[in-house]
C-alpha cells in the first residue's frame, strides 16, 4: 500500500481505530506529491471547519504552508472549537505572528467540553497573563469535567511557578486539593495562596 493511500485509508477508520491519531508516520514514507495532495485534502477538511486532527495533519504536512492557511481561517472565525484549539496551540509552536491567548481563553468557557480540556492544556503559561490567570480560577470554580479541571489546576500550579520542588511537598499537596475541593472557600484560600506565592517569587 503506498503512502497516500494509507494516509486516505484513516479517514475510514472509526472510534478506537483512530486512537493514535494521524501521526507522523503517515507522511514520512510520503512523496513531495504526496504531501502536497495530503495537504490539500487536509486543507478543504479544516476550511470547511475543521477538526483537530485535521488540523494537526495539516500542519505535519507542510508546516509552512500551514501557517498562512490556519492564520487566516482563525481570524476569520470560520473554525470549529477544537479546531481553533489546535490552531492556537500550532500557531504557538510555530511562532506566528497572531495573537492566541484569546482563542485560548474563548475555548476555556466553551461549551464543549474536550475543547475546555485542550484550551486548559495547551494555552501558554510563561508568562502567566492576568487573562489566562481568571480563566483558569473561573474553570476550577464551575468545571464539571474532571480531566478539564486537572488541566486548569495543573496549568494554574504551572503558572504560578509552584510545585512540590518550588515549595515543598506539604504547601503544595494543601493547594493542590484546596484547588480540586467541592468546598468554595477552600478554592478561594487556594488562590489567595497562590497569590501571596507569585508576590514573593517576583
Amino acid at each position: 500500500m503506498d503512502a497516500y493511500q494509507r494516509f486516505l485509508d484513516f479517514f475510514e477508520m472509526h472510534n478506537k481505530e483512530r486512537l493514535d491519531g494521524l501521526d507522523d508516520s503517515y507522511f514520512a514514507a510520503m512523496s513531495p506529491d504526496e504531501r502536497a495532495r495530503a495537504f490539500e485534502f487536509l486543507l478543504e477538511k479544516v476550511e470547511a471547519g475543521g477538526s483537530e486532527e485535521s488540523v494537526h495533519g495539516l500542519f505535519r504536512a507542510n508546516a509552512v504552508r500551514a501557517t498562512e492557511s490556519v492564520k487566516a481561517l482563525l481570524e476569520s472565525g470560520r473554525l470549529r472549537p477544537r479546531a481553533e484549539i489546535a490552531a492556537a496551540w500550532n500557531l504557538c509552536r510555530t511562532g506566528a505572528d497572531v495573537p492566541v491567548l484569546p482563542v485560548f481563553i474563548k475555548g476555556m468557557s466553551s461549551a464543549d467540553s474536550e475543547a475546555r480540556t485542550n484550551a486548559a492544556y495547551y494555552v501558554p503559561v510563561d508568562p502567566l497573563t492576568d487573562e489566562v490567570k481568571a480563566a483558569f480560577e473561573k474553570m476550577i470554580r464551575t468545571e464539571t469535567e474532571q480531566l478539564a479541571r486537572i488541566h486548569a489546576v495543573n496549568g494554574l500550579l504551572s503558572g504560578c511557578g509552584v510545585s512540590k520542588e518550588s515549595v515543598g511537598k506539604s504547601t503544595f499537596l494543601e493547594i493542590y486539593r484546596g484547588l480540586h475541593s467541592a468546598d468554595m472557600r477552600a478554592k478561594q484560600a487556594a488562590f489567595e495562596r497562590l497569590d501571596a506565592i507569585r508576590q514573593t517569587m517576583n
